[in-house]
């Protein structure tokens, strides 16, 4: 396992190395551009660097079930963690830089990288690289395209069943359920009547497991849109509706297909509404502040055609998940800034089939609540 974290590590640090080079180019570039004309003192790149801090109450999202299991140390080979909770650092850099390719409109390169550290469980961290390019248009338009990566992200062990057949229910059928994930998109907005802004998002998002869990390789095409609408000059109402289509392998066989194989079918659809504020504070002396809130809720309804005795955890699933986020943003000087955020999560699973309806049920509801502190740091150079 260690050796496979290794991998992705190495493959993370050549993705990370191709962005920073990209972004080398442009700057060299824009330099060359500009050799005719006096030199600047800077390479006009904005960077920033944070770190948050964060503690979660069920790292793994587990059920109650699960959480009831690990604490009474049964299930030998299931659980690989040392706490179901746990205290996460996670430290962040973005760089950026302007050209201007088209008239006087910018255009905007970005990349960042922000990996997640678990204090006591290891296995669970993970890491992000984003890379995007964004061009302004006349008025308020803009459009951009961007990338992302996930080497490696760690959901929990699982029974594989087709180790089961082989060695039964002994702890080494408990094998990680582990994804990489690639999403290639882009968002395009603008404003309308003056205020009120509308952004459409479309990207699209390839998940590889590991040799396990195959079957659940899938294609997910997300489809959002955003409406911004100041209330007033210190608040902001953010309202959001998206739908994703997400099509899973459905086999892990040489021979079979999704329709002719006895393996999971996770594929899915699922709608999504927020509604969210924005509300800025008075100031403190010279500080500015504001508080944001956010209510979130996705249902997912999984769509196989296998029968119940088949596929009993999907065979008319239909999950509701509940989301809320606070967040306090305070702006200590131009460069310097603090949060304090609070996160809870809450799914409920169940079937219209009443004979896996409890099995789901018990599998796959439950709660979880973060809260944390991040502070960044802007400069350019």
């Amino acid at each position: 396992m260690k050796m496979s974290i290794r991998l992705y590590h190495n493959c993370l640090s050549l993705k990370g190395f191709i962005i920073l080079l990209a972004l080398c180019i442009f700057t060299i570039s824009g330099e060359l551009a500009a050799q005719k004309k006096p030199k600047q003192k800077s390479l006009g790149i904005e960077a920033e660097i944070g770190i948050s801090m964060t503690y979660d109450d069920n790292i793994l999202k587990y059920s109650e079930k699960y959480l009831n299991r690990f604490m009474n140390h049964e299930d030998e080979g299931r659980f690989h963690i040392e706490t179901y909770d746990d205290f996460i650092v996670s430290p962040s850099i973005s760089l950026s830089r302007s050209f201007k390719f088209f008239g006087k409109k910018s255009t905007i390169l970005n990349a960042d990288f922000k990996p997640s550290f678990y204090t006591l469980n290891d296995i669970n961290n993970w890491s992000v690289l984003n890379f995007g390019v964004r061009q302004n248009f006349a008025g308020k338009a803009s459009f951009k395209l961007f990338y992302s990566y996930i080497p490696h992200y760690y959901i929990r062990h699982f029974r594989d069943d087709d180790w089961v057949v082989v060695h039964g229910y002994t702890p080494i059928a408990f094998q990680p359920y582990v994804f990489s994930k690639d999403t290639y998109g882009f968002w395009i907005q603008n404003t309308f009547f003056k205020n009120s802004r509308v952004m459409f998002t479309f990207n699209f998002q390839k998940y590889f497991h590991n040799e396990h869990y195959t079957e659940y390789d899938s294609d997910n095409t997300l489809y959002r849109i955003k409406l911004y609408q100041p209330l007033h000059k210190k608040l902001r109402l953010e309202l959001m509706y998206q739908f994703v289509h997400s099509d899973a392998k459905g086999y892990d066989g040489e021979g079979e297909s999704k329709f002719l194989s006895d393996d999971a079918d996770a594929t899915y659809d699922e709608d999504g509404l927020s509604v969210g504020l924005v509300w800025t504070l008075p100031k403190i002396k010279k500080y500015t502040h504001n508080i944001q809130g956010e209510c979130v809720v996705y249902r997912r309804c999984y769509t196989t055609e296998d029968y119940v005795e088949i596929d009993p955890l999907h065979a008319g699933r239909v999950d509701e998940n509940f989301r809320f986020y606070f967040t306090y943003n305070i702006r200590l000087s131009k460069a310097l800034s603090l949060a304090a955020f609070y996160k809870w999560y809450y799914r409920e699973s169940g079937s219209g089939s009443e004979i896996n309806d409890w099995f789901i049920s018990d599998e796959k509801d439950y709660r979880q609540n973060q809260a944390g502190l991040e502070i960044s740091y802007g400069f350019g150079f």
